[in-house]
């Protein structure tokens, strides 16, 4: 049957309309990743050197060990957003004599071929029989591969079950996704240690045979939550299967429909988000900037001052409405012309948008709060973030709203989220510009005449009037929308 099945997969890939257009570029991919690999092959080899040049005196052994827990959660991260779901049309296959549950186990066998799941192995293993024989033995060696590779296949069922789960369960998603972060920050604050752990651990690994059992044991488990969620969803986005639904059914977001169009146009939006890989996954990322502060708060030279704090405080409180409103109107290319012709006010359009990203960079600032637990600096993070969130909602949504009508490249939503560069343009890096340095340019006469609170209070208090007059703010980009959306749509119907 798996046989069967890989034959047909085959069969279904050269057969594609693209095949010959894609085998080119593909070869060329393929290439240069090949390259790549063989760096990370060097990285193994050399690593124990590298090691002791940077740190020397310490054992590579040791680094090693306490570093690969680290490892593991980077991984998953990246996972997350890179990694895709395998997919598998069942819908020939329901009325044949074949088991739901053989289709199921295919498609989960299917994903262990991702370059993810031997990224580690070359990562590792010429670094493990160069080092670790004379450690561990040579069995202790392979167990300690072992017990590398099981817990990346861990990695790889989780995020498969996560990503699935998204589609139906958003808030279990992010909930995963905010207890990785917090494990982090309890590990920064040093209440815990897993770096401690994470030695212990694979260096128990190496010594003992019955350690394997724990990440198999973990394997087993999310191998299980896998399993059982596709059996109990066969006809699901992820497996090209369309449900069927009643006429007139539809899913709306109950509690958005009581503000009528404009509900209507948000709940489109998340649908629109939740649905489709690239805005979900340029949504979801958002969630791993909130730990970009470990990289500023954490260094003395950044926090000694004022004028670099915005910085982090702007990106952190709104990366969701930066990222992902610098591709509005793209986002709708497919339907653009569509719109034009609906009895569908622009005001109401952009007014949708507007509330989409003002509780988006609440949440987001009501996470970044989390950083005045920090000793000595917590308070003054506290009222800097305040300051730079309000000139977010007030100030740059209206920045990047009214310098994407300047967008006018169209966005394939069937396409994957990964090395994806369709629709980018030189007007999103131009547009992160002012976004980023207008609120220092506010400051810094203030900070040069040696009054930073009176210059984050500026930022903060023409933040807050953007959001007082934002009627007025959106009047003006509807203005120039008016202007630009026959040159938009010419451009969204471009290939």
């Amino acid at each position: 049957m798996i046989r069967l099945l890989l034959s047909h997969q085959w069969k279904e890939a050269t057969r594609s309309s693209v095949w010959q257009k894609n085998l080119a570029v593909n070869l060329v991919l393929g290439f240069f990743m090949l390259i790549l690999l063989l760096y990370v092959v060097v990285l193994s080899v050399f690593m124990d050197k590298i090691i002791e040049a940077v740190w020397p005196g310490k054992d590579p052994v040791a680094v090693v060990n306490g570093a690969l827990l680290y490892y593991f959660l980077i991984d998953l991260a990246f996972r997350f957003f890179m990694q895709e779901l395998p997919v598998l049309g069942i819908q020939p296959y329901l009325h044949l004599p074949v088991g739901k549950g053989k289709l199921v186990h295919f498609v989960l066998w299917k994903s262990i071929t991702s370059l993810f799941n031997f990224l580690p192995l070359l990562l590792f293993i010429p670094f493990a029989l160069k080092v670790l024989p004379s450690v561990y033995g040579m069995g202790g060696a392979w167990m300690w591969v072992l017990g590398l590779f099981l817990l990346t296949l861990v990695n790889n069922f989780l995020t498969l079950y996560f990503k699935r789960l998204l589609a139906e369960k958003p808030l279990a998603s992010i909930g995963f996704l905010l207890a990785v972060v917090a494990l982090a920050t309890v590990d920064y604050l040093n209440y815990i240690s897993l770096g401690a752990a994470s030695g212990a651990f694979f260096s128990a690994l190496g010594e003992n045979l019955v350690w394997v059992l724990v990440p198999l044991a973990l394997l087993a488990g999310v191998y299980l939550m896998n399993y059982n969620f596709l059996i109990a969803h066969t006809y699901p986005e992820e497996m090209r299967i369309r449900k069927q639904s009643k006429v007139g059914d539809s899913a709306e977001i109950g509690f958005l429909q009581r503000f009528g169009e404009l509900g209507t146009l948000i709940s489109l939006e998340l649908k629109l988000i939740l649905r489709h890989k690239r805005p979900k996954s340029t949504t979801m990322m958002s969630v791993f900037f909130l730990a970009y502060g470990f990289i500023f708060y954490t260094n003395k030279i950044y926090t000694d001052g004022f004028a670099m704090l915005l910085f982090p405080g702007i990106f952190m409180t709104g990366f969701m409405m930066l990222s992902y409103g610098q591709f509005v109107p793209g986002w709708q290319s497919a339907h653009f012309d569509a719109l034009l012709t609906k009895r569908l006010s622009p005001y109401t359009f952009y007014l949708a948008k507007f509330w989409l990203f003002v509780p988006a960079c609440t949440f987001a600032y009501l996470i970044t709060l989390l950083y005045g637990f920090m000793p000595g600096i917590g308070g003054k993070i506290i009222l800097i973030n305040t300051a730079c969130f309000l000139y977010n909602i007030g100030i740059n949504t209206f920045v990047v709203l009214y310098l994407s009508t300047y967008n006018k490249k169209r966005i394939d939503l069937s396409k994957s989220a990964s090395f994806n560069w369709q629709g980018v343009g030189a007007s999103q890096f131009i547009m992160m510009l002012p976004a980023l340095v207008l609120p220092i340019l506010i400051y810094l006469p203030f900070g040069l005449m040696d009054k930073p609170w009176w210059g984050i209070a500026a930022v903060g208090v023409l933040g807050f009037l953007g959001f007082l007059f934002h009627k007025q703010l959106l009047g003006v980009v509807v203005k120039r929308f008016q202007q630009e959306k026959y040159a938009i749509a010419a451009g969204f119907r471009q290939a």
